[in-house]
């Protein structure tokens, strides 16, 4: 593999004038590797390179002299066949520090036309004082000519430090050494693997980059039909990397050192007290500094207090080699570690430990008393896994089963939440406890949340709810945030915004960054129902910006907030944007409240309906995508989704769908202003003027309130439009400003791209009358053009089709002739003829091909 990266940090180095490279890492971390292709890269640009590997016999100065002259000597021959005589003539010292044999060493060397290189591998073999004498004086010995670069599994001693500092030396690390993904995506490929990005990316966090590891690993996936599950189940046991690590790394180490790691490899991060109460040694943590400094895949980490990890595959062998040793051992060293862990105030590892350690009673103990904290942590779902491994008859305390199914609330395991639920019972006010029953009541409002009750017991739920339980404020926190959200589904959007902020100020004060993200996503929504787009827009980059700070963006809190993005991007036109945000909702793999969840099948059908190439087949979708009962919706989406889907079926000329979206908003809406915009619009459609302008007016006047936005600018656009085609250009220039008035501080495109051609025209020619609104009709002109947006049919009458043409177009694609076609529907050739005028002028073409062609973009066949 070639290190290329690094070769040009020597280069580099070299040109600075550095005389020492140290290459100090462990035991297959590719040292050896960087060190040949080294040899390699100097030789082949000219200049000398000497190897030599030492070895035990080397600690002899006289020994170790004798091979760095044959390798000086080989390396100057052909290139000053003066100095490889001197060189030959000279004799190796039998003592270190020979000052006069270092002069003539170097002086031999000084009609060299370039610069030596002397590469010495295995450094760490050298442990006798001659021997490290020997090659202190040579390293330190300063000759411009000369570069040394030295490879060791652990720091000689050779003063290198001083000499870093000194500018004098630099050094190459294990995580220098270690591979990057694009290195380590190289050296599979050479062993023809290709695997997914996500396989890589796990492959090289569990090796850590470890040069040995990747390549045992790629040896051995070579041999493997299913490459991703032998990469999900790496690890230190794997037989050929066991092999290595045995005969590299633990041989060298005594048995005493060996029955140390084994029983503190438990813990993920040790310090030398943890390593001390799991071994039984007092000397443990010196031990591990030793291992550290020895470079024996033991690491330091963090710079106070001292801690320690192990190489996860070193770990991960040590753990298999414990269990198989001494299994009942093993789980007494969790047990420990355990008890060690809840000492010093770290529930979560007290928790794990305590579970692979099977003490059941200590887990129940310990959720019982920190897993709400955990949960409200954001380790809900590794609560989850170690209920999920408690034997039966364990969860005997309600308060515990209660804490599991928070847990599992969290992970969006509604099914398991609502047999632990069960289990205890459905009412909570048969508790005397007090923190029992809101715990009981808090994790029936949130049940409530997912699974779509609105039944009158929540009104009950959250009135209990909202009594304060003295020391428990991560409860009242959780149950506040339920509150608030459960208020905005009954539509209390004021009190849902209150118990929302205040439930935000409580997570901020406790670090509770979880639901504090969940309260910052929620307030979008209810910003979003009481209209206010300005905080709608604010919340939403909050929640973005903190999720991906915490790793948090694939998580259900950011479901509403995807919604909403995605709400924003279609409503400018934006199609691509929406169409990205819908479809982060779909891969959230959790249970979500059904509002939601509806929401986002209805703009993905809205958002199919503009994009895909079947707009019939996105109208009977969207129909489809209804529930047959009372949807789980705000009156606010409802009113949204229905306009929506109007305007789908208008375009198209789709009849029963018409017919079916305007029953279906008066009976969830009622007699409101949106629903009259919808039967003005099937009364536009149809040409029925008189009736459309009548059933606008109450709109208009104030007098019928749309419950959304949407539906009240339409009425005005189409309020522009009658004007405008009975030529009352003042009037239609008025109803226009009120369109835009509600439109540009919300910048929504959508309802001025679904209005009539007249309506586009009079913002087209009216440039410079639109005062404060200059930029957003600039903007929406431009996104108009710019967008597939721009293919929205019209539905008024005179500009959109006829259910007579609709029928004409479908058969325009044959080979029938227009005799026929007038046959077939029952109509003279004439009338077909007028037909299709009416289809060319709508269209803008001129002929039957441009017809069927434009109607193919626009889905219509």
């Amino acid at each position: 593999m070639p290190r290329t990266r690094l070769l040009a940090k020597v280069d580099s180095a070299a040109a600075r004038g550095v005389a020492v490279t140290l290459v100090s890492a462990p035991a297959g971390a590719g040292k050896t590797m960087l060190l040949a292709q080294c040899w390699r890269w100097v030789h082949q640009r000219g200049d000398a390179v000497a190897w030599l590997s030492l070895d035990d016999y080397d600690n002899d100065p006289f020994v170790m002299w004798s091979g760095i002259l044959r390798a000086c000597g080989r390396a100057v021959r052909g290139l000053d066949p003066p100095a490889e005589v001197r060189l030959g003539a000279l004799r190796p010292p039998s003592e270190a520090g020979n000052s006069g044999f270092l002069t003539a060493f170097f002086d031999a060397l000084s009609s060299l036309p370039g610069t030596l290189w002397i590469i010495l591998d295995d450094v760490h073999v050298i442990t006798s004082a001659a021997g490290l004498a020997t090659l202190a004086a040579l390293i330190r010995t300063e000759d411009p000519h000369v570069r040394f670069m030295l490879g060791s599994r652990f720091d000689p001693p050779l003063l290198t430090a001083r000499m870093v500092m000194d500018g004098q030396a630099w050094d190459l690390r294990a995580a220098d050494l270690a591979f990057d993904h694009a290195e380590a995506d190289q050296l599979l490929r050479s062993h023809a693997i290709d695997v997914s990005e996500r396989d890589l990316a796990l492959l090289l966090a569990r090796t850590e980059g470890w040069a040995a590891g990747l390549r045992l690993a790629a040896l051995s996936m070579a041999s493997q039909d299913d490459v991703g599950a032998y990469i999900a189940d790496f690890a230190g046991d794997d037989r050929p990397l066991s092999d290595y690590l045995v005969a590299e790394v633990l041989t060298a180490l005594s048995d005493d050192t060996v029955d140390l790691l084994l029983a503190t490899s438990v813990a993920e991060t040790l310090t030398p007290e943890l390593a001390s109460k799991l071994s039984g040694r007092q000397d443990a943590g010196a031990v591990l500094a030793r291992l550290a400094r020895d470079n024996a895949l033991v690491y330091r980490v963090g710079p106070a207090p001292t801690a320690y990890r192990l190489h996860g595959l070193l770990r991960g062998y040590l753990l298999a080699e414990g269990s198989r040793r001494n299994a009942d051992a093993q789980r007494l060293h969790h047990i420990k570690a355990s008890e060690w862990f809840a000492e010093h105030r770290l529930p979560a590892l007290a928790l794990d430990h305590a579970a692979q350690g099977g003490d059941w009673q200590r887990v129940v103990d310990l959720i019982d008393t920190h897993g709400l904290q955990l949960l409200l942590a954001g380790d809900g779902s590794s609560l989850c896994r170690i209920v999920d491994l408690l034997p039966e008859g364990w969860l005997a305390r309600p308060g515990t089963t209660l804490i599991a199914a928070l847990a599992a609330l969290e992970s969006g395991a509604l099914a398991s939440a609502r047999r632990l639920i069960d289990h205890v019972g459905r009412r909570p006010e048969v508790h005397s406890d007090r923190r029992l029953q809101l715990l009981h009541t808090t994790a029936l409002l949130y049940e409530a949340r997912l699974r779509g009750d609105r039944s009158d017991r929540l009104a009950e739920l959250i009135a209990l709810s909202d009594v304060p339980v003295s020391g428990e404020s991560d409860l009242a926190l959780l149950a506040a945030v339920n509150r608030g959200i459960l208020r905005i589904w009954l539509m209390e959007f004021q009190r849902a915004n209150a118990d929302l902020e205040a439930a935000l100020r409580m997570a901020r004060r406790d670090a509770r960054d979880a639901l504090a993200l969940e309260c910052i996503s929620y307030l979008a929504v209810c910003a979003a129902a009481l209209g206010d787009f300005d905080a709608v827009e604010r919340r939403g980059d909050e929640a973005v910006e903190l999720a991906s700070q915490r790793g948090w963006s694939a998580t259900a809190r950011m479901a509403p907030v995807y919604l909403l993005a995605a709400g924003a991007a279609w409503q400018r036109l934006d199609s691509e944007a929406a169409a990205k945000y819908v479809s982060l909702v779909s891969t959230i793999d959790a249970d979500l409240e059904p509002e939601v969840e509806l929401s986002a099948r209805l703009l993905d059908a809205s958002i199919a309906f503009e994009t895909g190439t079947n707009r019939r087949d996105a109208v009977r979708n969207m129909r489809q995508a209804w529930p047959h009962d009372k949807p789980q919706l705000l009156p606010v989406s409802i009113a949204y989704f229905c306009l929506n889907e109007l305007q789908m079926a208008l375009s198209v000329g789709d009849g029963f769908a018409t017919a079916e979206v305007v029953a279906r908003a008066e009976r969830l809406l009622g007699e409101t202003g949106d629903t009259f915009v919808m039967r003005a619009l099937v009364h536009a459609h149809h040409g029925r003027k008189a009736a459309a302008r009548n059933v606008l007016a109450p709109v208009l006047s104030g007098a019928a309130t749309c419950v959304v936005v949407n539906c009240e600018i339409t009425a005005w656009l189409l309020a522009a439009h009658f004007a405008a085609e009975s030529d009352e250009p003042a009037r239609a220039h008025d109803a226009l400003l009120q369109a835009l008035d509600l439109a540009a501080p919300r910048r929504m495109y959508r309802e001025l791209m679904a209005a009539s051609s007249r309506v586009k025209s009079l913002l087209v020619r009216g440039e410079g009358r639109f005062g404060e609104h200059k930029k957003f009709v600039g903007g929406f002109l431009a996104a108009a053009t710019a967008t597939r947006g721009a293919d929205i049919l019209p539905t008024v009458s005179g500009e959109a089709l006829t259910a007579r043409e609709l029928d004409v177009l479908r058969d325009l694609p044959s080979l029938l002739s227009l005799e026929e076609i007038a046959a077939a529907h029952v109509l003279s050739v004439n009338t077909v003829k007028t037909h299709l005028k009416a289809i060319y002028r709508k269209f803008d073409v001129s002929n039957r091909r441009q017809a069927v062609d434009r109607a193919r973009e626009l889905g219509l066949l």
